[in-house]
């Protein structure tokens, strides 16, 4: 494997050498109030992290989208500067002693997904072992699922995680990217027979069932198990991956139709039947009615958006405290977005959804440019799932729609969200790649 050059991803990340930093200086002389820039090893850390990723994947040799890693590593420079300015909760110490807050935590969980995304952009030549065995893993997804429910420890009402003693992972992240391997394969294989609709309930045309029904199984045992573990937020980003990459596959309006609805009618049951999806609900509609209780994180954000206006408090101007403690206790998580409009701005926040938005255009370019219909689906739905996770978490923040426990994709603070969107984007580079290779080798031939 030969170096290969990448030169515009190389000089859309050298700003970050001198933001990053900047960043964390500006804060903590405002947070102080000395000129003193504070400590500076997690800022150096990070960028010196995403340079050391553009070098890998110069050595690995890969000739993928050169402006997917600038847009992550944007996002997560903006996301680490906001948890560094944020109270630093004690989460453990090494064996020499030294304590980690949440800033070097997420550095060393950036280290992890950095690795991963190499490994995936640099070794991941030939996607047969995910299209030939998308049952085994549409199998192993579900288990995933089943084993979170039976073993899985509740938090804030829902039970989304697994702990390994003083280790928890959420598996939804891993089963959100295994899911739409499955769909990949399921829809590559079947999308002609898909799309030639045959029979009609109602008012809508469908295929013949023998050919839905494998794909619909399968997903119906992972939305319930989902609905009963109480995530709807994740039931929520598995629908719209599902329906898009169906419409993306087949062209055709009435799934999409369809599935809406009978999403909205398995919404309307969770909302009768589950009191933590009820008063999420009841929340959206009228946080106002109980604001310093079941309400007050949806009024402290909508408060928080106030406050920030058009061109933001300032970095470490903002109110991330009171008395000593967090005013929205999931704000490292759940809330990172609002924290990033009252110090920013709505420019700030719009920045960071452009951000997104310019991830998703690229990623939904590799899938343009894919030479098989598995590499184009694989991108789509891995596309979409980035772009509707950080849909869902914005508008919940704005109160567009009812809160969700998912979070903003290489901002929030978390693990395990963060390790599954890396291997995203190593399979983004690495299905680019395989393009642009292909393309060279019959410009070559002609």
């Amino acid at each position: 494997m030969h170096a290969v050059p990448r030169p515009l991803e190389l000089r859309l990340l050298l700003p970050l050498v001198i933001l990053v930093p900047l960043g964390f200086a500006v804060t903590h002389i405002a947070q102080t109030s000395t000129l003193d820039p504070g400590p500076m090893a997690v800022a150096i850390g990070y960028v010196g992290l995403m340079l050391g990723a553009h070098l890998a994947l110069r050595l690995v040799g890969n000739r993928g989208d050169e402006l997917l890693l600038p847009c992550v590593a944007t996002m997560g420079g903006i996301g680490i500067v906001m948890l560094n300015r944020l109270p630093q909760e004690l989460l453990g110490t090494d064996a020499f002693g030294v304590r980690f807050g949440m800033a070097t935590t997420q550095l060393l969980w950036f280290g992890v997904g950095v690795s991963a995304m190499v490994l995936l952009a640099g070794r991941f030549r030939d996607d047969g072992v995910l299209r030939h065995y998308k049952y085994t893993w549409a199998l192993a997804g579900t288990l995933l699922l089943v084993i979170t429910f039976l073993f899985g420890r509740e938090v804030n009402g829902a039970r989304l995680w697994i702990f390994l003693g003083p280790i928890g992972f959420q598996p939804g992240e891993a089963i959100k990217v295994v899911l739409v391997i499955f769909i990949a394969g399921y829809l590559a294989e079947k999308r002609t027979l898909l799309a030639g609709a045959s029979a009609r309930i109602g008012p809508f045309s469908v295929p013949p069932l023998p050919y839905l029904l494998p794909m619909i199984a399968i997903f119906v045992i992972v939305m319930l198990v989902v609905v009963v573990s109480r995530d709807l937020g994740t039931a929520l980003l598995f629908m719209g991956i599902f329906l898009t990459m169906l419409f993306v596959a087949t062209g055709r309006r009435s799934y999409v139709l369809l599935g809406i609805l009978l999403f909205i009618a398995g919404s309307f049951v969770a909302y009768n039947l589950f009191g933590h999806v009820r008063i999420r609900v009841d929340n959206w509609i009228d946080p106002f009615v109980d604001p310093s209780d079941r309400g007050y994180q949806t009024v402290q954000a909508l408060y928080a958006f106030g406050r920030g206006g058009l061109f933001g408090e300032g970095l470490g101007q903002g109110l991330p405290t009171i008395s000593g403690h967090l005013p929205i206790p999931a704000l490292p998580t759940d809330f990172i977005f609002a924290a990033v409009a009252e110090e920013l701005g709505l420019i700030g926040a719009f920045a960071l959804l452009a951000l997104v938005m310019c991830l998703v255009f690229r990623g939904l370019r590799t899938a343009m440019l894919a030479r098989d219909d598995f590499s184009a689906m694989l991108a789509v739905g891995l596309t979409v799932s980035l772009g509707l996770q950080t849909l869902i978490i914005a508008a919940g923040n704005v109160k567009l729609v009812p809160l969700t426990g998912i979070t903003f994709p290489f901002v929030s603070y978390g693990g395990s969200s963060l390790l599954a969107c890396f291997v995203i984007v190593g399979l983004l580079l690495a299905i680019s790649h395989r393009s642009v290779v292909d393309a060279q080798i019959e410009g070559r031939g002609q």
